[in-house]
């Protein structure tokens, strides 16, 4: 993934994306190509891996799988309007997609046992519902219906993020955008905006109003050399 620097996802958003179930797109590749399945993740961390399962039916976990897997998270994301810049009136722009993904890579182990497969399922539910949902069920039911699935795990040998904020704008529009996007419900991006983007982008304006002054100080001795 490309991810220029003023779009680096910070390590404490991406540690916090992975420490809570999340649904992903779990991609692998075969003989005849790549494969994708949106399903939900836990992060195991004694094992240093994210948890899922998958029906065991699926061809993505019959199939062999030729290198390591990714995951890929999307968090958030808006279409982002000109108009909601505050500079637009001086400045006019064009329309962009604001958003926040997190791509894992590692090797993939899938456990067929209905055990390894229950566990996983077990786990999820556990992380995700307060309340006991399962005991009702009964253990052989659920063992049963274990049968149907195999567990899957890929290891988290390499994390990328990349959060496309508007890191890039003047300060004035990350506001104006930050207040539209909390008008329309968008809390989390509008949070990221006010607590990320634009603490970036006021350190970057800072930096080029000093450059700026810098440059016209040397165009004025520049003018005072010629002149003697």
């Amino acid at each position: 993934m490309y991810v220029p620097r003023h779009f680096v996802l910070p390590e404490e958003y991406a540690t916090s994306l992975l420490d809570r179930p999340h649904v992903g797109n779990l991609i692998t590749v075969h003989a005849d190509g790549p494969a994708a399945t949106l399903v939900p993740f836990y992060r195991d961390a004694e094992r240093n891996a994210l948890v899922t399962h998958l029906v065991r039916n699926n061809p993505q976990v019959r199939e062999p799988i030729t290198g390591r897997g990714m995951v890929i998270f999307d968090d958030v994301d808006a279409y982002v309007s000109p108009r909601w810049y505050a500079t637009n009136e001086v400045k006019p722009n064009v329309p962009t997609w604001d958003y926040i993904t997190l791509h894992v890579r590692g090797p993939v182990r899938i456990d067929s046992s209905p055990e390894a497969a229950l566990q996983a399922a077990r786990r999820l539910t556990e992380l995700s519902e307060p309340d006991d949902v399962l005991t009702p069920i009964g253990e052989e039911k659920l063992e049963r219906m274990a049968r149907a699935i195999v567990a899957v795990e890929v290891g988290i040998e390499q994390v990328q993020g990349k959060a496309k904020m508007s890191q890039n704008r003047h300060p004035d529009d990350i506001r104006s955008l930050a207040a539209e996007l909390a008008r329309q419900g968008q809390d989390r991006m509008a949070e990221f905006l006010l607590e990320v983007s634009l603490p970036y982008a006021e350190q970057r304006y800072a930096t080029l109003a000093r450059l700026g002054e810098v440059h016209a100080l040397r165009e004025d001795v520049k003018d005072i050399t010629d002149f003697h």
